[in-house]
């Protein structure tokens, strides 16, 4: 499969006018849809072996069916490559039909649009990232700081009134303590 991928070239021109478009991308997404497709048949053939045979099957029976169905599908993988790479010696050798060949200007022009729409992509997250910055560093008008504050002032309220809650709790706890403390030491002296 990587030998084939080296021989297809999605730029190779053969005259000035032409050029290949079916290169590396080209195959890699048929390489791909044809594994998906496998796996689509595997998952088939597992429900169907799980439907049909649930309970009655063997594990050796299953992992025949399953070995069968991987080798079939291998089978066709190694056929599609090798259709690929007929493809790849019918370039190299001139035997193109029309369908296989794309204008060089059509080329450029694609070349051209996809550029043009890269550069609008950055230009629009550019002005994003502008519009993000000055609402950042937008100064805070009279009102908005007032209540800015007005919150941060009730947010340390609570906090303090917290932490006197869990200071009262603590103390009444020493309290308790303290009180245990002297009647076990006077218990003790007593004895």
């Amino acid at each position: 499969v990587f030998l084939l991928f080296g021989k297809l070239n999605p730029y190779t021109y053969l005259n000035k006018n032409t050029c290949i478009w079916s290169g590396e991308v080209a195959c890699l997404l048929k390489l791909l849809f044809l594994l998906l497709q496998v796996l689509s048949d595997l998952e088939e053939d597992i429900g169907e072996l799980n439907k049909e045979n649930m309970w009655e099957l063997s594990c050796e029976t299953v992992r025949e069916q399953l070995t069968n169905s991987i080798r079939k599908q291998w089978r066709m993988l190694k056929n599609h490559v090798e259709k690929l790479d007929n493809q790849v010696s019918r370039v190299h050798s001139g035997a193109l039909n029309e369908k296989d060949v794309i204008s060089r200007e059509d080329h450029e022009l694609e070349t051209e649009k996809l550029e043009l729409e890269i550069q609008q992509c950055k230009e629009m997250i550019k002005t994003q990232q502008q519009l993000l910055q000055q609402q950042l560093m937008s100064p805070c008008d009279d009102d908005t700081t007032l209540l800015l504050q007005d919150c941060y002032l009730l947010e340390e309220r609570e906090r303090l009134q917290e932490e006197w809650r869990l200071f009262r709790e603590q103390k009444k706890n020493f309290e308790k303590e303290r009180r245990s403390f002297t009647e076990a030491a006077i218990r003790l002296g007593l004895e």
